[in-house]
Parts: C-alpha cells; structure tokens; sequence
C-alpha cells in the first residue's frame, strides 16, 4: 500500500516481515502470561493452601494482580520489542522513539490480530518537518502540513487500562487509511511508559501546531 509519489504527499510502503513476525509475537504472548499470569496464579493456590478467610483469599490475589500490572510493559515484552528494534538500524535510536504502529484499518488479520494490536514496530522519528517510522515492515512519512488531527487515547483492556495511552494520528491524503497509531514499547514500568507518551504527543502537537500556524 503506497500514497501518491508527489514530495508532499504521505508515504506508507509496506513489505513482509522479516523479524516482527507472527512466531515472534507468539513468543512475545507466551512470556507475557508467564510474566504476568504466574505471580497471580502462585498467590491463589498459596491463599487456598492455607486456613485464611475468603477476603485474603480475594485480597492476595488482587494485591499481586496489582503489583505484577506495574510491570505490565516488561510483560507485554518491551525489552524484546527494544533489541529488535535496535537491529533494524541502530543509528536510528539516537534520534527517535521505539514505537509499535497500527494501520487503522488494521494491515494485519486472523490470529496474528488478535494476538498483537500491532501492525508493526519500529523507529518513530519527528524531524522539524515531518513525522517518520521506520520499522521491519513499514515505512511511514508524512509532513506535520498534512497531519488534521492528534489524539491521546486509553490502549483498553490489553493495557488493562494502565498502559501509555495510543496517540491516534489523522493524515490529510493518505488513500484506504483512517488514520494511525502509535504506542511506546521501550517502557518497563507503567509510569516510564506515561512520561514517554506525554513526551512523544507533546513533541508531535507542537510541530504540527506550529506547522499549521
């Protein structure tokens, strides 16, 4: 899927995977439930072992779900997400953000969908003329000229509502696509993974603010 040639139109190039692949996603899933699942699951058979009321019983478990979703981007695998990203190019990184991005309508379908939310990860860049990603599959470029709207949004239910929330971008041009999103992945903890958002969405609304003016 390509935009128009022309300088000033976006351009969003798409070929196959070559590392974020849906056996690497798969992977990514395997280790997140144990990551996030286990701790949880060790408490409830640890509070049932014992002669303790039902509210520890409920309590426990809830405290660990808790605790445990802090961790929630580790979990999710940020750290791998990371290294692939540093493989792509790894002068990149000195100048941009590790993102994940999905194509709205969605690039990706079936399984691999509803595993990972999404289509592809990668360098985010925000030059002082245009937005750029640069990722394993996709590569995106559009000038802050033809960008309508910026939004911030919750991640949902996946992020168990914790997570950094997407920044939802709308470009002006862009045949087939409503818009794009973008989520941080470099994060280990839910409050690193809010200040990097915070400070990708304020950066983006400023040039494309200034650009407009």
């Amino acid at each position: 899927m390509t935009a128009p040639s022309s300088s000033s139109a976006p351009q969003l190039e798409v070929s196959a995977p070559r590392l974020f692949t849906t056996a690497t996603v798969l992977i990514h899933v395997m280790t997140g439930i144990a990551i996030l699942g286990l701790p949880v699951l060790l408490s409830v058979l640890i509070v049932s072992s014992l002669r303790v009321g039902l509210a520890w019983i409920v309590l426990v478990p809830l405290l660990v779900l808790i605790g445990t979703s802090f961790f929630l981007p580790f979990g999710l695998g940020n750290a791998q997400i990371t290294r692939l990203v540093h493989s792509l190019d790894p002068g990149d990184m000195r100048e941009g953000f590790v993102v994940q991005m999905t194509v709205n309508p969605r690039l990706h379908s079936g399984l691999r969908a509803v595993l990972e939310d999404a289509d592809d990860v990668g360098c985010l860049v925000l030059s002082d003329s245009a937005l750029e990603f640069r990722g394993d599959s996709i590569r995106f470029c559009v000038e802050y000229a033809r960008i309508t709207r910026v939004e911030a949004s919750n991640i949902g239910l996946r992020g168990l509502f914790v997570y950094g929330p997407l920044i939802e971008v709308t470009v002006e041009g862009l045949r087939g696509v409503k818009s794009v999103r973008f989520a941080e992945r470099s994060s280990w903890v839910v409050p690193t993974s809010r200040r990097i958002t915070r400070e990708i969405f304020r950066c983006l609304r400023t040039k494309v603010e200034k650009q407009a003016k």
